[in-house]
């Protein structure tokens, strides 16, 4: 991969692959990725990819296709493959978000907790959630917790989160068009500051 395939691929599946649906992303036009929530832990314009607030990634155990088979007895195997019923597919997101230097220990509490109750803000506003991953784009999710697993034998205490989604059965098709729109933003580089996240995402079409 090279470098600049690198970069994309940081920017969209490991720095920011939360992105925010309507809710209080309506003044951004509709999206707004996660850093902008972590931008002041970020500093952006003085750190490299690697030293971002949070990396994520995604959990083993989220679902592609999820279908319940009804468990009567059927005449036969048309029947059977007509009577399944469609699951809400799930997936589940490492945020890794040890404090840094800097100021990284200071910063940490007020960012997550700001972080917290803006969460709290748009959830209660109506709002979703678009989670991308290598695999799959899952647009229109809701989240359903955030906690700590951290490991006991870490130095630092609650470095490690785990958000947990589920998408609705609501028919849609804007996972292309999202997906598409982040890889061209990211192609003309990294944001640099809150107000460049938010104006990179005004014109990024809301799905229906």
């Amino acid at each position: 991969m090279n470098s600049t395939g690198k970069t994309l691929f940081q920017a969209a599946y490991e720095i920011s692959p939360i992105i925010l649906q309507n809710g209080i992303a309506t003044f951004a036009g509709g999206y707004l990725p996660i850093t902008a929530l972590t931008i002041f832990g970020d500093l952006a314009t003085l750190l490299g990819t690697d030293q971002f607030f949070a990396h994520y990634k995604p959990l083993p155990g989220s679902t592609l296709q999820d279908w319940q088979i009804a468990d009567y007895p059927f005449s036969n195997l048309t029947v059977a493959a007509n009577a399944v019923i469609q699951q809400p597919l799930k997936i589940s997101m490492l945020m890794v978000c040890p404090a840094q230097n800097n100021g990284g220990y200071l910063l940490k509490q007020p960012i997550i907790t700001a972080l917290k109750l803006t969460l709290d803000n748009h959830i209660l506003a109506g709002g979703t959630f678009t989670v991308i991953t290598p695999a799959y784009t899952y647009t229109n999710c809701l989240l359903t917790s955030i906690r700590d697993i951290t490991s006991p034998s870490d130095k630092q205490v609650q470095t490690t989160f785990q958000w947990d989604f589920v998408q609705p059965l609501i028919t849609e098709s804007g996972a292309s068009k999202i997906l598409n729109t982040v890889f061209s933003r990211y192609a003309n580089g990294l944001p640099q500051s809150a107000i460049n996240l938010e104006g990179s995402w005004n014109n990024t079409p809301v799905s229906n």
